[in-house]
């Protein structure tokens, strides 16, 4: 079986004692249908009232909710609540699944803040742009997919004042600067917004921050959830890799508990890519598989992607 062997079948992964994984992880499943802010630690903006965003059942990657933007929400998580506090050096990878249904309309966001809730600053503002059929960060912009879940992946340096984002296997920014002169090279906050011009519909699923190494290194699938007999993309990039460089991916997680993990050696293209394409055999159904890589660019540090959990259904 090609992929050493699916990564050892995934089945013959096993359980170690602790769980897997993420510094910060909302699913969304654990909330009532309705409300978010007014069930959870998750808040409407600052000096707002009114806008707060609705979890839903109706569509989620991991079941059996998401929330739901439109127009008008505007949701705050503030990062002071991690057991750790505000990140406020160090390396962090951001990354949210997002899904944006064939005939939305309008515009939203994804936002990172260094500076919350008084000092407002603005580090990151992914818009979500079904008009333009564009996601994009400033000047620079990726094609919006719509109808399936993508994921969007920031890796954010704070000691170098740097963040690169990725929506999928697109580029979407690199070597973005974190904060500005008035700014604090802090993570202070997450903002899920609904642009009050009429956003007809926006989900996240899976936000999360868990700690990085070494640099900016993505990991991305697609489908995700994906079928037995289905192709299964894998991409991964980083702008510090170059070609012959080398890497490792590995099984991270199965069904959210950490895992020992076969290695599957990798090399990287010119760009600091890498992609992958395999056929999902049979009986996989009903795994969520967390795979991660890390890369070991020549002469530099070893470097640590975000999880991508896969769904096999």
């Amino acid at each position: 079986m090609r992929w050493s062997r699916w990564l050892a079948t995934l089945g013959m992964a096993v359980t170690l004692s602790s769980g897997a994984n993420a510094q910060w992880l909302d699913d969304f499943d654990t909330y009532t249908p309705g409300p978010l802010a007014a069930q959870s630690v998750w808040e409407e903006w600052t000096g707002s009232s009114g806008v707060d965003a609705n979890v839903d059942n109706s569509r989620s990657f991991t079941s059996a909710n998401s929330v739901l933007i439109v127009g008008n929400n505007d949701v705050v998580y503030d990062f002071t609540n991690l057991s750790g506090g505000r990140p406020s050096s160090g390396k962090w990878i951001v990354t949210a699944k997002s899904f944006v249904p064939t005939g939305t309309t309008g515009i939203g966001w994804h936002i990172l803040m260094n500076d919350y809730p008084t000092n407002l600053q603005w580090s990151t503002q992914i818009q979500f742009n079904a008009g333009t059929a564009k996601v994009q960060d400033g000047s620079r912009s990726a094609n919006l997919r719509f109808g399936r879940w993508v994921s969007l992946v920031l890796a954010i340096d704070l000691d170098a004042n740097r963040y690169d984002a990725w929506y999928g296997d697109q580029v979407l920014t690199v070597n973005g600067v974190w904060a500005g002169s008035s700014g604090q090279q802090v993570i202070a906050a997450l903002d899920l917004y609904g642009d009050a011009g009429g956003l007809s519909g926006l989900y996240f699923d899976n936000t999360r921050i868990e700690g990085g190494a070494g640099g900016p290194l993505a990991l991305t699938s697609k489908p995700n959830p994906v079928a037995s007999g289905l192709t299964l993309d894998l991409f991964s990039n980083s702008p510090l890799l170059a070609l012959n460089d080398i890497g490792f991916l590995f099984n991270w997680s199965i069904n959210g508990s950490a895992v020992i993990f076969p290695l599957f050696p990798v090399t990287f293209d010119a760009t600091g890519t890498w992609t992958f394409s395999t056929t999902v055999p049979a009986g996989l159904a009903g795994i969520e598989a967390g795979l991660k890589m890390f890369a070991l660019p020549a002469g530099g540090k070893v470097m640590m992607s975000n999880e991508d959990v896969i769904i096999f259904k």
